[in-house]
């Protein structure tokens, strides 16, 4: 039977999560994937709707990776946007973007848009669980703020790309299996084990879709 004093400790557990979740804005989660030595943070400052990601790791890259994520559950297709922007000085290839991953396991199968340090854009992606990652990287003159799209349809994966606060277009798309669920939102790699680099991320949005015609 239960008690009223477990009955109101429920109640507060369950308020404290609910909290939590509310901190994180549209995501439920962070946490660092990969076991980094130095621990990442996220914050979502509400007023603004601007989320501030601090990730370390060695790279987002080869057969497993390190860094900060920030994410929800989510099934079927759907479409993912951000504006990013590094703050301060930072390594060359440090990272930040959009990523929809299989599972929090360091070598999950993923596909990503990453923004890197000296304004490089790319799209990453990992076929199956510990395969090497591939990648289709941008020409770029200069770092910049970025609005990044990533959008699921099917096996299906589209990047779209702009900077300096015009419409993003349509750049590449590649291929991936997932299985559903999949966990989709923001990540931030230092591309330095031993040191921690930081992201902001607005207009930050993810938004289920239907699926293509003829397929439920």
């Amino acid at each position: 039977m239960f008690t009223m004093r477990r009955i109101s400790m429920l109640f507060l557990l369950a308020a404290a999560a609910a909290a939590q979740t509310g901190k994180l804005g549209i995501f439920t989660n962070s946490a660092d994937v990969g076991a980094p030595a130095i621990k990442g943070s996220a914050e979502f400052d509400a007023a603004k709707a601007q989320y501030r990601i601090t990730g370390s790791g060695a790279n987002i890259w080869g057969t497993a990776d390190q860094f900060q994520y920030v994410w929800r559950e989510i099934a079927g297709n759907f479409t993912a946007t951000a504006t990013v922007q590094f703050v301060g000085q930072g390594a060359e290839h440090r990272k930040a973007g959009i990523m929809v991953r299989q599972s929090l396991d360091a070598d999950a199968t993923y596909a990503d848009i990453m923004i890197h340090g000296n304004g490089m854009p790319g799209l990453q992606w990992r076929n199956r669980k510990g395969d090497d990652t591939n990648t289709f990287d941008l020409p770029f003159d200069k770092p910049a703020t970025y609005q990044v799209k990533l959008v699921r349809t099917g096996v299906k994966i589209f990047m779209y790309l702009s900077k300096d606060g015009s419409e993003p277009k349509l750049i590449d798309n590649t291929e991936v299996s997932f299985q559903n669920p999949v966990l989709i939102g923001l990540a931030v790699c230092a591309h330095d084990a031993a040191a921690s680099e930081t992201a902001l991320f607005s207009n930050v949005s993810v938004e289920p879709q239907a699926p293509p015609a003829g397929k439920k």
